[in-house]
Formats: structure tokens, sequence, C-alpha cells
């Protein structure tokens, strides 16, 4: 991980991995008891821990996944009271049973970096004329 991205880059580099890496618990992790997670491939808006964990397991179970971020999209922002939001596009790349899928989306994520459970709200959607 390069160490002069910011602390918002950082967690966005963990979640990504996290997911990549399909270590679930961690990514649970990242988000606080109370977020809520508008979710890319879902029309319900999760906000309990077991729902946004039960989100990532649903995606991933059976599948090969990998997000991508598109670099050169990502924006930070300061917001008052010390959260921030990191936005921008990533692609998911989803593979199962020999057949891939690729789906660009946007995403938006307000943080409160450097406290337990970093994620307050996370919203992510498909690009029109992606999904």
């Amino acid at each position: 991980m390069n160490d002069n991205r910011s602390d918002l880059r950082k967690i966005l580099d963990q979640w990504v991995e996290g997911v990549n890496g399909r270590a679930l618990d961690e990514v649970g992790r990242l988000y606080r008891g109370s977020a809520v997670l508008v979710p890319t491939f879902s029309e319900t808006i999760l906000n309990t821990a077991e729902a946004i964990g039960s989100y990532f397991v649903h995606i991933t179970d059976g599948r090969e996944v990998q997000v991508v971020v598109r670099d050169g999209t990502v924006l930070e922002q300061m917001l008052a009271g010390g959260y921030q939001v990191i936005s921008g596009i990533y692609d998911w790349h989803i593979r199962s049973d020999e057949e891939e899928k690729n789906y660009g989306a946007r995403f938006t994520f307000v943080m409160d970096p450097g406290s337990e459970g970093p994620i307050l709200h996370h919203h992510s959607s498909v690009l029109p004329g992606e999904g």
C-alpha cells in the first residue's frame, strides 16, 4: 500500500483488498455499527452489521469478485465535524460458472477516519448503460 495515500484512500484500499481477498470479516469491521449501505447489487438499503455482512457474503458466494478503482476518478472532501467523503468510480468483475460480468459503478463513502468502524455511509450504483 502506498504510504503517500490519504487516510481515506487507505481505508478504501483496505475495503477493496478485503472484498477482493474475500476477507469479509475485515470488510465488515470497516463499517460502523450504525452504518448505512446503499448497495450496488440490491434494491434494499442496509443498516445493520448483519445485513451488510450478509450482502457481501451473498455477492461473493460461489463467485470470483474483483473490484478495481478507477484512480483518476477519486475525489475527497472534508465535511464539518471531522467527517470526510471519498467518491469515484470502481469496476466490479464478477465471474461465476465460467461467465464473467463487468459493471462500472459510482461510489461514495462517508467516513470518520481514525475511528473504529470508519465507514458511516456507503452508496454505490451501477453506471447508466452498464447494468
